[in-house]
């Protein structure tokens, strides 16, 4: 048996409802600075009309200000600093609600009962409670309200027809009142989830379309460009470095004695170190650079606006780089970083042939002994050397 039906005092109230509070959102907070301009507003006019306006004669007037001045002092400070954004004991509920009707009810007392000109408080705070509160919440305070109303018109009522005529009329209009704002808030507030909602599974497929893209242009290991997108992205750069006439050089990176920590360590240790090499490499790019991985442990490095020289000591700042990955490896087991370097338009005129220049001087730099540069007029001097030293 479920613990919560079986369990009466677990259950919730059946009024339960008429207390619950609107749940917290832009429109609510929106509804609650109308309701505070609101209120300070109508506090100013009522105190204008009372100083100036009206015949006060039968009128408690200074009881009448009194009520207008504590209310002002609860007004303006919530108008002015908000606090209901912060503390939901500031926020409009049925017991604010309440504590407004008796408010509004002494208020009436005070200046004239059943002949008080201010009984219009009553529809503003029950239009006010209908925007902000669920439509079964706004008729129960209208409910109230008129109760209240009734009690304080009867109060000074000469029995009559036309008195029980003008009561009448001002509480069914308080009635129509709480029902048709009440509606129509119900639908704003319908039509304001909808529109969250739509939004928010807007907001979940732009992420899933973001991480898909992702997906589709980044190595998911070392988050570098994956190699069809890098390739794109290198020829482009190709492309405007021929028409400006400037230069640009790249870095074919392999790594040294990887296969030998996946053989002794295990291929999640090597995945974590290649992961490693990948974030220290581009660490040290600059913002127009490109790295994409080739494949296995290679990663290609375009150098946009970079000479031979400069690509030299770019190579040997990423070597150094590669070596903070070694820490916590055994001596035994440390890695290193060969690099070969072609430059444009020196070295070749297109992409595939600077790469494919740029992995021969890469081999050169293994054939040395690895964790070293070596650019293609190495690799030329290497081939004219050949002859004589065979």
């Amino acid at each position: 048996m479920n613990t919560f039906e079986s369990n009466p005092a677990s259950r919730p109230g059946r009024m339960a409802w008429l207390w619950e509070m609107p749940p917290r959102t832009e429109r609510t907070m929106r509804m609650e600075a109308l309701i505070a301009r609101l209120r300070l507003l109508i506090l100013a006019v009522n105190a204008s009309c009372l100083a100036f306006l009206l015949d006060t004669r039968g009128m408690h007037v200074g009881a009448a200000w009194w009520l207008i001045g504590l209310c002002l002092a609860y007004a303006i400070p919530v108008a002015v600093l908000q606090p209901y954004r912060r503390w939901r004991v500031f926020q409009a509920s049925m017991t604010t609600a309440l504590l407004d009707s008796l408010t509004i009810a002494l208020f009436i007392a005070a200046t004239g009962a059943s002949d008080s000109p201010f009984f219009p408080l009553y529809y503003l705070s029950v239009a006010a409670v209908a925007m902000r509160f669920d439509l079964r919440q706004s008729i129960v305070t209208c409910l109230v309200y008129a109760f209240m109303y009734a009690c304080v018109y009867i109060w000074t009522w000469q029995a009559g027809a036309p008195d029980l005529g003008v009561l009448t009329v001002r509480v069914a209009y308080m009635v129509f009142i709480a029902v048709g704002v009440g509606h129509l808030a119900r639908e704003e507030n319908t039509r304001s989830r909808q529109v969250d909602e739509i939004e928010q599974l807007h907001a979940a497929n732009q992420k899933l379309q973001t991480r898909q893209m992702r997906a589709a242009r980044f190595d998911k290991l070392t988050g570098c460009l994956n190699r069809a997108n890098f390739e794109k992205e290198a020829a482009r750069e190709i492309r405007k470095t021929r028409t400006s006439g400037g230069y640009l050089s790249v870095l074919f990176c392999d790594m040294d004695h990887l296969k030998r920590i996946n053989d002794e360590l295990g291929h999640d240790i090597g995945d974590r170190v290649l992961r490693g090499v990948g974030a220290a490499m581009k660490h040290r790019l600059r913002g127009p650079d490109l790295i994409g991985r080739y494949g296995g442990d290679e990663f290609v490095v375009v150098l946009p606006n970079v000479t031979r020289e400069t690509a030299y000591d770019r190579a040997d700042q990423l070597i150094e780089a590669v070596q903070g990955v070694n820490e916590g490896l055994s001596q035994d087991l440390h890695i290193g970083l060969s690099v070969g370097i072609a430059t444009f338009p020196f070295d070749a005129q297109d992409y595939p042939t600077l790469v494919r220049v740029a992995d021969q001087a890469m081999y050169l730099a293994k054939r040395e002994g690895g964790n070293r540069s070596r650019t293609a007029n190495d690799l030329r001097l290497f081939w004219e050397d050949m002859p004589a030293t065979a």
